[in-house]
């Protein structure tokens, strides 16, 4: 599959390259609109450079933020990550763009489905790491939640044993 030519140098940047990079870097990116909301909360300054000045800003699609909440579930990274990571990986994983972000859970995911990342200032993660949640009281492995369904005592994210 050939991408339009307006997408061949475009990378989808994530909120810490909007808050970090120089404008002039953000021209070429890709962002998920709700990074503004984002980036308002926490800079409003640099959201008013961003919206005049920067990045392309777009609505990922219903069938992407599925793909995206699936791969996340595949390595346990979803509980982690917020509906703005979602939407950005989203946008990554449909268009075929490189990633920009220092979360290691979404880099995580990108590697465990081959998808081209890199960091914004960090060096990144260097292998696909599985996460589960497990119960705090009785020990048993739970896809989703803050609360063991059977016991009641919390459940905790712990990295899978390698083999």
């Amino acid at each position: 599959m050939s991408r339009p030519s307006f997408l061949a140098d475009m990378e989808v940047l994530d909120t810490a390259a909007l808050l970090s990079w120089p404008v002039e870097l953000l021209v070429n990116g890709l962002c998920a609109t709700s990074q503004l909301s984002e980036v308002e909360r926490l800079s409003p300054a640099r959201h008013l450079l961003i919206e005049s000045q920067g990045p392309r800003f777009e609505e990922p699609s219903s069938a992407a933020i599925d793909n995206a909440r699936a791969a996340s579930q595949l390595t346990g990274d979803l509980t982690g990550l917020s509906s703005v990571d979602i939407d950005v990986l989203a946008l990554a994983l449909s268009k075929g763009l490189v990633l920009v972000t220092d979360d290691y859970r979404m880099q995580n995911v990108c590697q465990s489905v081959n998808h081209p990342w890199r960091g914004v200032v960090q060096s990144g993660v260097k292998e696909v790491r599985n996460h589960s949640l497990i119960c705090t009281g009785c020990g048993t492995v739970h896809p989703q939640g803050d609360v063991c369904p059977e016991c009641g005592a919390k459940l905790k994210l712990k990295r899978e044993k390698s083999n």
